[in-house]
């Protein structure tokens, strides 16, 4: 019999609003005005002596305030008076940069304009004049999303797959495999492809800090070298650092029995930049479930009912390296190394009960499973760019290596009872021991020019990509005679699995008129598997040619309303996770495995986005429509003595049908709000529907974001998030999660402090429903994600010199002063 036990909310919830309280009361009153930057050339290098000059434009008298950018390119004026400045910086040689409308104010009196790069003065041209405008926590353009992470305190504490789950269009299913729109997106880092398996890229986005995330881009309508991807594209761009030296370090703990540690160290200086991360973070969960399944067969059925509870631990290092250089402005490359890694342990408790037709108890067990191990992936990238001498040309050439290391071993323990509850004598015990060795080689090339015509430009390039898993698992039943592991040959495995795909594209993009563009290409794709199955002396392979084109029409209008059509043929290939023949013994009345023969699914898809955007919202409606050929899903079939097997196979076609939306509006310069919505109908074939009993079923995604900023030293965010998804099958229905957040800044923003409440009010449940040509099950599941977070952060930044701070307050005190004033 087992007891679940659930952390009463209050007094976690009472701590969380006491540090509320005395982080508000730490509020500061009356803040002067400051407007601070710093100032670069082209190759990055600090320029000094820069004459910088502010006015107030509602200051009828046109007085000015004037600096000189100091050796490392900073500046900065304090003790402004609130209102509408324009800054301009002038320097001899370089054209003039003329920034307008910085707005400073009660709730946002501090501004930092990084990095401005003065560019040559090599033309008559005018001087360059840009309009400030303030970052809001999410922005779209074209159909896309940008989830600016570092303005939210969201990402204080978290890492990247928590992080995700907060974006737009966004959704993550049960099993943690991220979908937009409904399919299966690419991973990029800083424009880079993430080149990993499933369990690979889960480790990766899990032990990736969400503190060394700038932004997040969801590319609904990706470049020409991502066109044929089923869920587009997110890019996830890391933070650079400014110029000098500087770094940040945070740590984090939550009452659910997690912490985490994260520093930073940057440094760029004359066209060299190189960021140094590294961190560690622990995390428990514990949770309970049951199932409840009917066995039905010709002349009677009998039940089979589960009941759970689990505890996980983690621990996932890290550390990154990236380093930009800049050879000269037309050519850079870039390194980049980085490893993490994962140590587990799970205990798992499960108690089975078998009844018969008359619902009469007849076999009761207990099952525990202990399973430890550990994952290392260290991977490495190198990148070169070159830019063409005219606008519009580039080359970029990315060559990565990448290695992983999986252990996991899990002891198995069963003991059988009576229907009374008493020990029949007889149990059982197993191991399992599985190591596997994943390697994998990449290199990408990619060409754009931007023809002489000005209106047409062309891409090409290729890629190639290769995989090589060896896995080994030994299954061994315990020999009590002689109280030692003896091995099973039938129930162990050993095989090596390749799979090498390579990859040639052209596309062509043409102006037709001004905001109306037309692009089309195609991808030429040929894949090589290969199986050896050593246990067995056999071997399989299999090469297939795979043509994928694409196109889209574009037409803008003012850059407010814009209405994008697009085809393109993507394909989706099994990966190890499926492929795996292994089978998992975790659950004895439920066996799962891969199956090596599965075929990779093809689909056309169709999509129609309208957008409308101006200052105070965007709205975007999607609609698509999509011919999946050869699908391929996870099947559960009932067996013979009452238990089930699951494992993928290709089924026959099937017609999706999808429509979403993604908007924002902003209330005012303090309250924005954001929230997406997406549902997606399966259609199976008629033979499916009869003869499997599959279900055609919608799948629901959602997500409200809103951040409430009163001052420049405060953010309030929240996130809410529900999901229901279908299979065919049956449904997965899950609840609403939930992540409050807010995050004071204190002196000077060098400390930030940031609290987090993550779903403070329902823990995340999953109940789902399958039903089989024979048997039906309803599973439930609670995590208990509830968790008060703290996290400390502070900021190792380069500031401008106290005595100058204070000569520059002194100069404006002096204009004020004066009787032209």
């Amino acid at each position: 019999m087992f007891i679940f036990t659930r952390m009463h909310p209050i007094k976690p919830a009472l701590i969380f609003i006491l540090l509320i309280v005395c982080i508000t009361s730490s509020a500061q009153q009356g803040n002067p005005g400051i407007i601070a930057g710093n100032l670069m050339d082209e190759k990055s290098k600090a320029v000094s002596g820069a004459t910088i000059e502010l006015n107030l434009v509602s200051d009828s008298s046109n007085a000015r305030l004037t600096t000189a950018s100091a050796s490392n390119g900073d500046f900065v004026f304090t003790a402004l008076p609130f209102g509408y400045y324009r800054l301009r910086v002038s320097y001899v040689g370089f054209k003039s940069i003329i920034i307008d409308s910085i707005h400073v104010r009660d709730e946002r009196f501090d501004f930092s304009l990084n990095d401005l790069v003065l560019k040559l003065d090599v033309t008559a041209e005018l001087d360059e004049v840009v309009v400030y405008a303030e970052k809001p926590l999410i922005q779209s353009k074209d159909g896309n999303i940008t989830f600016n992470a570092g303005e939210s305190p969201l990402s204080a504490g978290s890492n990247a797959s928590e992080l995700l789950k907060n974006v737009p269009l966004i959704a993550t299913d049960p099993d943690g495999k991220l979908s937009v729109r409904g399919r299966e997106p690419k991973i990029l880092i800083d424009d880079k492809p993430v080149e990993l398996n499933a369990q690979q890229l889960q480790d990766f986005l899990e032990s990736l800090p969400g503190s060394m995330i700038e932004r997040i881009e969801v590319m609904t309508n990706p470049p020409p070298q991502y066109a044929n991807e089923q869920g587009g594209v997110i890019n996830i761009v890391t933070r650079k650092g400014r110029v000098g030296l500087g770094g940040r370090l945070s740590a984090s703990a939550g009452t659910r029995g997690e912490t985490g540690v994260s520093g930073n160290l940057n440094y760029r200086q004359k066209g060299l930049s190189i960021n140094l991360n590294a961190g560690a973070g622990f995390n428990r969960y514990t949770g309970y479930g049951y199932s409840k399944r009917e066995n039905i067969y010709p002349d009677s059925s009998n039940f089979l009912n589960t009941t759970s509870n689990y505890t996980n631990r983690s621990k996932r290092p890290n550390a990154r390296l990236s380093v930009d250089y800049d050879m000269d402005p037309r050519n850079s490359i870039n390194f980049l190394l980085q490893y993490n890694q994962n140590v587990f342990d799970n205990y798992n408790e499960t108690g089975y009960i078998n009844l018969d037709d008359d619902q009469k108890v007849y076999r009761i067990s207990n099952r525990s499973t202990k399973a430890s191990g550990h994952s290392l992936n260290p991977s490495m990238n190198l990148t070169y760019t070159h830019r063409g001498k005219k606008p519009g040309e580039t080359l970029r050439i990315i060559a990565g290596a990448n290695f992983s290391e999986n252990e996991n071993n899990r002891l198995f323990f069963q003991d059988f009872l009576n229907p009374d509850n008493t020990p029949t004598g007889n149990d059982s015990t197993q191991r399992q021991e599985n190591i596997s060795n994943n390697r994998g080689m990449n290199f990408r090339i990619n060409y754009d020019k931007l023809l002489n015509n000005k209106t047409t430009s062309i891409s090409t390039g290729g890629w190639y990509n290769m995989t090589s898993n060896d896995v080994l698992l030994d299954f061994m039943l315990l020999d009590k005679t002689g109280n030692s592991f003896v091995k099973n040959p039938g129930l162990s495995n050993d095989f090596r699995f390749r799979q090498s795909v390579g990859n040639l594209r052209v596309s062509a993009r043409q102006i037709i008129v001004e905001g109306f563009t037309v692009t089309a290409g195609i991808n030429a794709e040929q894949t090589n598997i290969s199986f050896d199955l050593y246990n067995l002396a056999r071997k399989a392979d299999n090469s297939y040619v795979s043509w994928l084109p694409f196109a889209s029409l574009n037409r803008y209008w003012k850059e407010k309303f814009n209405l994008t059509f697009s085809y393109r043929k993507t394909i989706r290939r099994p990966g190890i996770d499926q492929l795996n023949p292994s089978i998992d013994y975790s659950n004895p009345y439920n066996t799962r495995y891969g199956n090596p023969t599965l075929e990779a699914s093809s689909s056309h898809n169709f999509d129609l986005v309208i957008g409308k955007n101006n200052s105070k919202y965007y709205f975007n409606l999607g609609m698509g429509h999509n011919i999946v050929q050869d699908v391929f899903i996870q099947v559960r079939k009932l067996v013979e003595d009452g238990k089930t097997e699951t494992t993928w196979q290709n089924i026959d076609d099937r017609k999706e049908f999808e429509i979403s939306t993604w908007s924002g509006y902003t209330f005012s310069k303090k309250l924005r709000a954001n929230f997406s919505a997406g549902y997606t109908i399966n259609q199976y074939s008629a033979y499916d529907r009869e003869v499997n009993r599959y279900r055609n079923g919608g799948s629901f995604t959602s997500n409200l974001n809103t951040t409430y900023s009163p001052q420049d030293v405060w953010n309030f965010s929240s996130n809410f998030t529900f999901n229901r998804f279908a299979n065919p099958q049956g449904t997965v229905r899950s609840n609403l999660s939930m992540n409050l957040g807010i995050q004071r800044k204190l002196f000077n923003k060098r400390v930030v402090i940031t609290v987090n409440a993550i779903d403070p009010l329902f823990q995340q449940e999953n109940r789902s429903f399958t039903y089989g040509p024979n048997f039906n099950l309803e599973s439930f599941n609670s995590t208990n994600t509830r968790n008060y977070r703290l996290t400390l952060g502070y900021n190792f930044m380069r500031g401008v010199s106290k005595a100058r701070a204070k000569k520059e307050k002194e100069k404006l005190q002096g204009i004020i002063n004066s009787p032209a004033s």
